[in-house]
């Protein structure tokens, strides 16, 4: 099974996203942390006695309400593991931060709120509660990537998932369902209270880009900017980004580069002058954001603009 958003409209930023959700889990709020357009796709393998989900979107939010369990749907827990981007879980007032490799727990029949931070991809296990210890609402959080075993156990459940998921509704692997909730019954031995420094940096480094992503339209953003954020050296803030392939200026340059395209086909911003919407996105040598907007999209700003109102 597979949901796919249908397009948004102003009074529905989501479009089918909270409708997707409510079928594929159960009802959940989505709400906004981005002016950027949302995107979300969700692919399900129901393997009894738990359904594997594979959910990929854009940084956003999802709260479950009382009004919602008061309906009576669901008495599950959803472990999900984070395969990209990074997430905080917000449960009984405890805030858990999870990264590559980490499993945050929730309990459906309690409000929660999941922030996903950044563009995300994840992996989440529905397990009816009472096929899991009841300890596993003491400890919401399990650090897979702490521990090679952790990793390994990870690994083992991701490719699980992929299997079935690409398989449709019949699973490749007999049993799989239940070779999978043994999996995850003990998932807390695969861990570690530490982690180690690379699940440090990993989610430093997600931090790092949440916040560009957050600040990039100020003028004088740049590397030392993080440095001064985070209480780190401008030497570690580099090394972090060396791991992306690009460094901190050519990060923040994608960010203005997509934020002013955006508004040059914004109708509500055809009264702003190409130079108004550079400002605006953070640029402060116009000749510069010319030839890098032209780099990157093969067209000068004007020819750009000019071209797609010719096609409106």
């Amino acid at each position: 099974m597979e949901w796919l958003t249908k397009a948004t409209q102003a009074d529905r930023p989501f479009g089918s996203w909270a409708d997707d959700l409510a079928d594929a889990f159960v009802q959940l709020e989505p709400r906004k942390i981005s002016d950027a357009p949302f995107c979300g796709a969700i692919s399900k393998a129901d393997l009894a006695p738990i359904h594997i989900s594979r959910v990929t979107a854009t940084s956003h939010t999802v709260a479950r309400q009382p009004a919602h369990i008061a309906k009576g749907e669901g008495d599950l827990y959803f472990l999900n593991l984070q395969l990209e981007g990074l997430s905080c879980s917000v449960q009984r007032g405890h805030e858990q931060i999870c990264g590559p490799g980490d499993v945050a727990v929730v309990n459906t029949t309690e409000p929660f709120e999941i922030v996903n931070l950044r563009d995300f991809n994840l992996l989440c296990f529905a397990v009816p509660r009472g096929l899991l210890p009841n300890h596993f609402s003491d400890r919401p959080r399990f650090r897979l990537s702490a521990t090679e075993m952790g990793w390994a156990l990870a690994r083992t459940a991701s490719g699980y998932a992929d299997l079935c998921i690409g398989s449709g509704a019949v699973p490749l692997v007999p049993d799989v369902g239940e070779h999978l909730l043994d999996l995850l019954t003990h998932v807390d031995r695969f861990v570690a209270d530490k982690p180690p420094a690379r699940v440090q940096t990993s989610v430093q480094l997600s931090m790092m880009l949440d916040y560009v992503d957050r600040h990039f339209t100020e003028a004088d953003f740049n590397a030392s900017s993080l440095a001064r954020k985070f209480g780190c050296s401008l030497r570690y803030v580099h090394k972090l980004f060396s791991s992306t392939g690009r460094s901190v200026g050519e990060h923040v340059n994608d960010r203005r580069i997509l934020a002013s395209a955006r508004d040059l086909l914004n109708p509500g911003c055809r009264g702003m002058t190409i130079a108004q919407i550079a400002f605006a996105a953070g640029f402060s040598d116009i000749s510069y954001f010319n030839r890098l907007f032209k780099r990157c999209h093969g067209l000068s700003p004007r020819d750009f603009r000019n071209r797609q109102s010719s096609k409106t």
